[in-house]
């Protein structure tokens, strides 16, 4: 922490994140880095699952007198989609939830500064100084910037709404030159 105050930070800014925020953020993170988590993913390759096995049915009738199985794979298949669909999300965002309400120290406001090496985080009960070296990456979406891999807090999430245009500017193209190949947007892209 010693050699990261005697630098001038290149941003301040201070932020109190809610329940929703960090579910949100927390989602926006495995969305990124669990291609396969997404709901959609998972609801689309079993509703390709329904339609292979509906596709089979002809010969499934040629074989046999009734096609009864691969009804009933249909329908556990589209069922499991509709799941994947409706309800992981929200188990998902719920588990999240949980995760923030368990830990009274995500709850604190806090004073967060962004230096050229590293992030130093404030707030009454804690201060926490990491390295960018620290961090294995980093996902910008809509509405949060979300670092992982720290060894104090395995997310930092830095929310967009107490930033200026300007300050996002800077501290978007920071954390790009920063993690280079490690950084993404929200939607799987990766900065250039």
């Amino acid at each position: 922490m010693a050699e990261l105050s005697r630098e001038a930070p290149v941003l301040v800014l201070e932020q109190q994140l809610s329940a929703e925020d960090y579910a949100q953020a927390a989602l926006l993170y495995e969305n990124t880095l669990f291609p396969f988590r997404r709901y959609w993913v998972r609801a689309g390759i079993c509703i390709c699952a329904a339609v292979l096995v509906a596709s089979a049915i002809p010969w499934y009738l040629s074989q046999f007198a009734t096609a009864v199985v691969p009804i009933c794979a249909i329908v556990f298949f589209l069922a499991l989609a509709l799941y994947f669909w409706r309800e992981q999300p929200r188990r998902r965002l719920h588990g999240s939830v949980l995760q923030f309400c368990s830990s009274r120290l995500l709850r604190l406001p806090g004073k967060i500064s962004v230096y050229q090496n590293g992030i130093v985080l404030e707030n009454d009960a804690e201060t926490l100084s990491e390295f960018w070296t620290d961090f294995s990456g980093c996902v910008e979406g809509h509405a949060y910037y979300v670092l992982w891999g720290g060894i104090s807090r395995p997310l930092l999430i830095l929310k967009k709404s107490v930033l200026s245009p300007e300050q996002a500017e800077r501290l978007s193209a920071h954390l790009r030159s920063t993690f280079a190949g490690r950084c993404h947007l929200e939607n799987g892209g990766r900065f250039r």
